[in-house]
């Protein structure tokens, strides 16, 4: 148990750092130095971070280096030419430091938690998963004949490990349980991966005067969050939505936050002559910057193919924005089912945002009900959540040891 001994922890997924000459590992996500402190180091003295990295830094990355964590490269099997090599290099390099740790932390779905889960069984060593996302809907809505073959025999495999397994934490109150069930003498516990600051009212009473002044016949802007390089955001879709809007008489603008290839989506825009009404601003750092731009955006939309518990879409509820999305992942635990819609459908899509705008009492009434709803979401209800599952976890397997 933490402070009766050095306890080592290691957290496994297929998550790509970047790193420097000082080997300083970033990562563009959420993964960072700060998540490690409020996650994990409360409950573990020492964090190994077992990942695949890259030689490369770009703009807008987060730290993820520091005390008391240590960061191990694993070989990527994204690609065919080498691959059996590479697997054998990653058992290898896995089995290294799972009997060096005390306990594992195994990210899912990713192939490198999978294989980490394996070992960690067969050195009787004690692990969470923490199951975050879907893999069938990643594989199947990949776009290509080989994703959909995969698609079922990923879900099935890591269906298989997960119900095997004694600790479990899910991002979603019931969808990723429905699909990925836990046998009947396992502790688990949801947690979203959001960690949302202290929300203030004053955040409501700000949208809220923003929605009165609007005039959605002047300029409507819609945000959406995603790379630009994924299929499966749903970013073609929402484009094909503002066409659809503006030729209803609105003037919407779609402005994407994120970073990637855009090019396929330049070439949709000017398909559709809606370039002048597509913005693709970048990626900005994360905090602080993404809330300001939140606060001056008039609605939010999430038209993703798979989700796990969009981070996103619940920093958009927490700033009173009225949403729409679609229907899968845990998005239906989020908002309110008339602005959930068909994930393939932009004519859906258009229509409940039209709907949305047409109706301000409509609006105002999301706004609060997302407001309200996004504070389950705070730091300080997730971490007395975490607090539990963990001491509980540490208690079971290390007391006394």
């Amino acid at each position: 148990m933490k402070g009766g001994g050095i306890m080592k922890a290691v957290f496994v997924h297929s998550h790509i750092f970047k790193y420097d000459n000082d080997y300083n590992f970033y990562s563009d996500g959420k993964l960072t130095y700060q998540m490690w402190e409020q996650r994990y180091l409360k409950y573990f003295d020492n964090l190994i971070v077992a990942a695949r990295a890259k030689r490369k830094l770009g703009e807008n990355l987060n730290i993820s280096s520091g005390n008391r964590v240590e960061h191990i490269i694993l070989p990527s099997l994204s690609k065919i030419k080498g691959r059996y090599k590479n697997k054998s290099d990653l058992k290898k390099k896995l089995k290294t430091v799972i009997e060096g740790s005390d306990a594992l932390i195994a990210r899912m779905p990713s192939e490198h938690a999978y294989l980490a889960i394996k070992i960690a069984k067969r050195l009787n060593k004690p692990y969470t998963v923490e199951i975050v996302g879907d893999v069938f809907s990643s594989f199947w809505t990949h776009g290509s004949v080989v994703g959909k073959l995969l698609a079922p025999i990923y879900y099935f495999k890591y269906r298989k490990v997960i119900k095997q397994s004694a600790y479990l934490i899910y991002v979603t109150k019931n969808n990723l349980q429905k699909k990925y069930p836990y046998n009947s003498s396992a502790s688990f516990t949801n947690i979203s991966n959001v960690d949302l600051p202290s929300v203030s009212d004053l955040i409501l009473f700000n949208r809220l005067s923003k929605i009165n002044k609007l005039d959605v016949r002047k300029e409507v802007n819609i945000g959406l969050i995603g790379s630009y390089s994924s299929k499966y955001k749903g970013i073609d879709r929402a484009i094909k939505s503002i066409k659809q809007l503006n030729s209803k008489g609105l003037k919407c603008n779609l402005i994407v936050l994120g970073e990637g290839n855009n090019r396929w989506l330049l070439d949709l825009s000017k398909k559709l002559n809606v370039e002048n009404n597509v913005v693709f601003l970048g990626s900005l750092p994360g905090g602080k910057e993404v809330f300001e731009w939140l606060d001056n955006i008039d609605l939010y939309i999430q038209p993703s193919l798979t989700e796990g518990l969009p981070r996103s879409l619940i920093e958009a509820m927490s700033r009173g924005l009225p949403c729409v999305a679609s229907s899968v992942g845990g998005i239906p635990e989020l908002i309110d089912k008339k602005f959930i819609h068909n994930p393939k459908s932009y004519k859906e899509l258009s229509e409940k945002i039209f709907y949305l705008l047409s109706n301000k009492k409509l609006m105002l009434e999301q706004a609060k009900k997302n407001y309200s709803y996004s504070k389950s979401y705070t730091s300080d209800v997730l971490n007395e959540r975490r607090k539990d599952f963990w001491v509980n976890f540490n208690h079971k397997e290390f007391s006394g040891k």
